[in-house]
């Protein structure tokens, strides 16, 4: 073994002299590490890049709750742009007097006035309805509001204007619109009767046989009063109670009569009212109460 060189490894230590960079020409370790942590643009890029990856994470959270939250980015919208001030009778009173004046039979008269009362099962007055099969009757459970849809003429009739289909159908409407309302905004209300003006029902007679043809002019139909109400209980319509009302009824102002088969929720208005109408008649009980019957009609 030559002189002066040594057969032991060489030990570089931590605080030795560092060798220059394999491939970096003059340059030291120590220094180049030294170089890097100096850098003055170093501590911008990892703020930045920090930022960058804050705001992504933020992004996809907000996602995630938006998408766990169904959507709801803000409060509900109202049910209705008005609605009464008071509870009980007097909130009942508040409907009636807004939503009336609205339905028009022409566009310079009102269709009907409302007034309203209310009875419980309990009460003085109550409402019964009466089963189809065996004709006994049953009183309504809870408390019910009565709203009593009074036309301008004679007895309560509608003064302007000519009965027909499409003018019952907005009364229906209406029976629905104060229902809504009263549901919604009345407290412990479990049912709603609308008594609606009074109108006709038309029957057609048999032809008799006779030797002669009948004269010309000789009607073959007869008339009959009949006194109509439309009556809701809560659960009927709960599902629309949970939607604002301009999705249920659309239109601002109701229309005419003439406009209601047109309207966007004639048929609507149709499909929900059809089994709750109801003939009606105000009768006295052997202990001198009053009873309004209510007699169940077809699916019109």
């Amino acid at each position: 073994m030559a002189e002066g060189v040594s057969d032991r490894p060489q030990i570089v230590r931590a605080n030795d002299a560092a060798e220059p960079l394999s491939g970096v020409v003059g340059v030291s370790r120590g220094h180049y590490r030294r170089e890097r942590e100096s850098s003055p643009h170093s501590r911008k890029f990892v703020v930045v890049t920090l930022a960058l990856v804050a705001v992504a994470i933020a992004a996809i959270v907000g996602a995630i709750l938006i998408l766990v939250g169904g959507g709801h980015a803000g409060p509900p919208p109202q049910w209705s742009a008005w609605s009464p001030s008071q509870g009980g009778i007097a909130g009942e009173r508040q409907i009636a007097d807004e939503v009336a004046p609205f339905y028009r039979a022409t566009p310079a008269t009102q269709l009907a006035v409302v007034t309203v009362q209310n009875v419980s099962s309990t009460g003085t007055e109550q409402v019964a309805v009466r089963d189809p099969n065996n004709g006994t009757l049953a009183g309504l459970t809870g408390t019910t509001a009565i709203y009593n849809v009074c036309g301008l003429g004679t007895n309560c009739a509608i003064a302007a204007g000519t009965p027909s289909s499409s003018r019952l159908l907005l009364l229906r409407r209406e029976a629905l619109e104060l229902s809504l309302y009263t549901f919604k905004y009345i407290g412990n209300i479990s049912n709603v009767v609308a008594i609606l003006p009074p109108g006709h029902t038309s029957t057609s007679n048999p032809q008799k046989l006779t030797p002669n043809p009948p004269a010309p002019g000789t009607s073959t139909t007869t008339t009959a009063p009949l006194d109509l109400a439309v009556v809701f209980q809560r659960a009927s319509l709960k599902s629309f109670l949970g939607q604002p009302l301009r999705a249920t009824l659309p239109e601002q102002v109701p229309p005419l009569p003439s406009q209601m088969d047109a309207a966007p929720e004639a048929e609507l208005v149709s499909v929900v009212t059809s089994q709750a109408l109801f003939k009606q008649q105000l009768v006295q009980a052997q202990d001198g109460t009053s009873v309004l019957v209510l007699d169940p009609l077809p699916p019109q």
